[in-house]
């Protein structure tokens, strides 16, 4: 049996994209064992996938903790524990598809015949592979689920002939998620309603377009097609979803409370969803839910949805992709999104879609 280690941390959007490489990796080797090492928080990405032989949960925050309090013997029991976990099996490949200091260091503590990263990081000097694609933030013309696939290509583990022509992200969530949306629906009256989401939400503010946007959006959804607009957000976002609440004319649903996995189970649901570039954007795509992206200072080369029923709005500006996010005061990219433009691709997007969609 192939053993292979692939090795992405963070974060639960760009987790996602490895999803075409796993499924690249049991279509090459159908008996193989694929493992993944994520950060812990992050570990629901690929908690339920039918694929991961073994998620390898890297406690950072536990760590983090330990150190901040000096408790340094639970310290090293915790990271003893966890190399161990990793040691466990020796891998045929371990790729740090990652290529931070983290992710090097645990390609480094695998036990693997062949391990693979980046030239951009200086701890793959010590792995026989390393790429020298362009892989930059905001250089690269590479889909980030390509370049993944790139990694595996250049490890020796997949050949050109095995890449897929359009690669597809893949979210599985838990059976219960299922039922747990069933009764929600039944609980709000909202069963057999047509839905469309919004989520003005994301992990930057630089990755936000302005909550009076999405309340203009959504009004126009609800009045044009008739659809009741449920609010995205995690509970420590509900301040950005009740401000689009209460700047909007018409009902609204907060979704908020939701956990993770009943908030996607929702979004798989959905006639239309909307959305700032973010993990929910990349977990509509997975599901085939319609979607209308919204793209500021991120590269969309790297970043836009892998989905059929998809339209994707940023700006062609000579500033972007954005080069120095963090020192970027203007937000010129997201100031010239209109509410009208947005207005006009959702009705482009539900005019291509089959007749049980409005």
């Amino acid at each position: 049996m192939t053993r292979i280690l692939l090795i992405r941390l963070s974060s639960l959007g760009d987790i996602l994209l490895t999803t075409p490489a796993i499924r690249a990796l049991k279509e090459r080797y159908p008996d193989c064992r694929v493992d993944v090492a994520v950060y812990d928080r992050f570990a629901a990405a690929l908690a339920h996938h039918p694929d991961v032989g073994r998620l390898l949960a890297v406690p950072k925050k536990k760590l983090k903790s330990c150190l901040k309090g000096w408790e340094f013997g639970t310290f090293l029991r915790t990271l003893a524990g966890f190399i161990a976990d990793l040691r466990s099996t020796r891998y045929d490949y371990v790729i740090d598809l990652h290529n931070v200091t983290d992710s090097a260091l645990v390609a480094l503590l695998a036990r693997g015949a062949t391990k693979a990263g980046h030239k951009k990081q200086f701890l793959s000097l010590f792995f026989p592979v390393r790429s020298r694609f362009d892989i930059g933030f905001a250089s690269s013309t590479m889909h980030a689920a390509e370049v993944n696939l790139r990694f595996l290509v250049d490890a020796g583990c997949l050949g050109e002939q095995d890449l897929p022509e359009k690669p597809r992200l893949e979210f599985h969530g838990p059976e219960t998620a299922r039922a747990e949306v069933d009764a929600y629906l039944q609980q709000q009256g909202l069963q057999g309603m047509p839905l469309a989401g919004i989520n003005p939400c994301a992990s930057y503010d630089f990755k936000r377009w302005s909550p009076e946007g999405f309340a203009a959006v959504a009004d126009f959804l609800a009045e044009t097609y008739g659809y009741t607009i449920l609010l995205f957000g995690s509970p420590n976002e509900r301040p950005i979803v009740q401000q689009v609440m209460g700047s909007m004319k018409n009902r609204a649903v907060d979704t908020s409370a939701l956990s993770l996995f009943q908030a996607f189970e929702l979004i798989g649901r959905l006639r239309l969803f909307v959305t700032n570039d973010s993990a929910p954007m990349h977990v509509a795509a997975a599901l085939g839910t319609p979607l209308v992206a919204l793209h500021g200072p991120i590269n969309v080369k790297k970043f836009y949805p892998l989905a059929d029923h998809v339209r994707s709005i940023s700006k062609d500006l000579p500033c972007l992709p954005c080069k120095d996010i963090g020192a970027c005061r203007s937000q010129i990219c997201f100031g010239q999104v209109t509410v009208a433009e947005v207005c006009e691709a959702c009705r482009d997007l539900l005019a291509t879609l089959p007749e049980a969609q409005p």
